[in-house]
């Protein structure tokens, strides 16, 4: 086997023939010594900034070995489903409800407290504010409250001139409305027991 300085000085060309020619016959047996050329051609291109922009790297055979050392990591095997507890399944239930009631709860809370301010509002003696940008008071007087819709005598000639087939497509559309809302609600509730 040569060593790394007869392959060195091959490299250079500084070797007698007669060493080179017993020196190349080796190459073909031995893997380690075509290896340390390989390596010597790299580091010299390295070092006279020949280097190839684009390196061939065989990194399979190293990973497949390490991968064969490693140890082999046993998962334990899901439970069955039939051992599953139950209450797992009436958690998400009740939380659910809980989000819906919740939820309800302060759109409830909402409404009332801008109810009781504009009837509070209404309730006061309105003083005209100096400044036109800050008025918000309608121009025709007082804010009506929200709570309570009276309609004026032309309305009501106006609602009972609807036809029937007007009303029923009026309340096609409110229950269109009301179907999407519930559905979006579902999708929204589905997401969260996914998450």
């Amino acid at each position: 086997m040569a060593n790394k300085e007869q392959l060195s000085a091959l490299m250079d060309g500084e070797l007698e023939r007669e060493v080179q020619a017993s020196l190349l016959d080796s190459f073909g047996d031995d893997v380690e010594l075509q290896e340390a050329w390989s390596r010597y051609h790299l580091i010299g291109d390295t070092m006279r900034g020949e280097l190839a922009m684009d390196m061939p790297f065989d990194l399979c055979d190293k990973i497949a070995l390490a991968l064969e050392d490693e140890p082999t990591v046993l998962a334990p095997q899901p439970a069955p489903a039939d051992t599953i507890p139950q209450r797992n399944v009436v958690v998400p239930f009740v939380r659910r409800v809980g989000q819906q009631f919740g939820q309800y709860a302060i759109a409830a809370s909402v409404a009332a407290a801008v109810i009781f301010g504009v009837q509070q509002y209404q309730g006061q003696d309105h003083v005209v504010p100096t400044s036109p940008v800050l008025n918000t008071i309608p121009v025709g007087g007082n804010a009506s409250p929200v709570s309570v819709h009276y309609p004026k005598d032309d309305s009501r000639a106006r609602q009972q001139a609807l036809t029937e087939q007007q009303m029923s497509e009026q309340r096609e559309r409110i229950n269109a409305f009301l179907r999407d809302h519930q559905l979006q609600q579902r999708l929204h509730q589905a997401q969260q027991v996914q998450e």
